[in-house]
């Protein structure tokens, strides 16, 4: 789900911009845009606790209220995960800016084309910065897992199961069709299991010794293809410290 906030004081734009945004977001993307009109209605918002992914605000507002850019300033400094868009009918105000965290400036009356840019940047930015999710049906129920916390799946009788620290979850499906979910940190080192290689404490001819002590079998036939994804991952992981 993604959370967008248009914060306008002024209705006709602001329901210009909501339509706008509405028709450009990707097909099929989960997401929630809400409308507000004052910097109270924002603190509001942010009090509750709501994550707020894209705010769309503009750059004057009301007497009596702080500019957006103050707004970005004091409520979603850089850092804070919140990929902020201004809109404004002054150019002048391009300037005032870029001290402040932000992805895009658009100038009013909006071009759509210049939105969709922002928002595409915004979306890309905000799927890059959120761990993977392993998606699995648990029952009826989807259910979202965040890979990061996974050390490894095992698969027998068609049940999956996958543990994650101390708790485990079961879903009816294959490794087959789980595998294109994961990141490159996993690979499958037998027909019944696939490891997470951040988990890894060592590699041995038959088997992995993982950090919480589990040892995991390594077929013949898949021991130099997880070698390689090893060297490949501690090369990977070295470059990025």
């Amino acid at each position: 789900m993604v959370n967008i906030v248009i914060l306008d004081d002024e209705p006709e734009s602001a329901s210009d911009l909501h339509e706008a945004v509405e028709r450009l977001l990707p097909a099929g993307l989960q997401h929630r845009i809400t409308v507000l009109s004052t910097f109270n209605d924002l603190v509001s918002l942010t009090l509750s606790k709501e994550r707020i992914d894209i705010l769309i605000t503009d750059i004057i507002m009301p007497e009596g209220q702080p500019s957006g850019i103050d707004i970005v300033r004091r409520l979603f400094p850089k850092g804070c995960g919140t990929q902020v868009i201004y809109v404004s009918g002054y150019l002048d105000k391009a300037l005032d800016v870029y001290p402040t965290n932000h992805i895009y400036f658009l100038l009013k009356p909006v071009d759509e084309g210049k939105l969709k840019e922002a928002l595409t940047l915004a979306l890309d930015t905000i799927a890059s910065s959120r761990p993977p999710m392993l998606r699995i049906k648990v029952g009826r129920k989807e259910r979202l897992i965040n890979t990061t916390t996974i050390s490894y799946l095992r698969s027998e009788l068609r049940v999956v199961t996958i543990h994650c620290g101390d708790s485990e979850v079961e879903t009816y499906a294959k490794l087959s069709d789980l595998a294109p979910q994961l990141p490159d940190s996993f690979v499958r080192c037998h027909r019944s299991y696939i490891i997470n290689l951040a988990q890894t404490v060592s590699l041995q001819e038959d088997h992995v010794l993982l950090r919480d002590g589990t040892q995991i079998p390594i077929s013949r036939r898949r021991a130099k293809d997880v070698q390689r994804a090893l060297l490949s991952y501690i090369a990977g992981h070295s470059k990025r410290q």
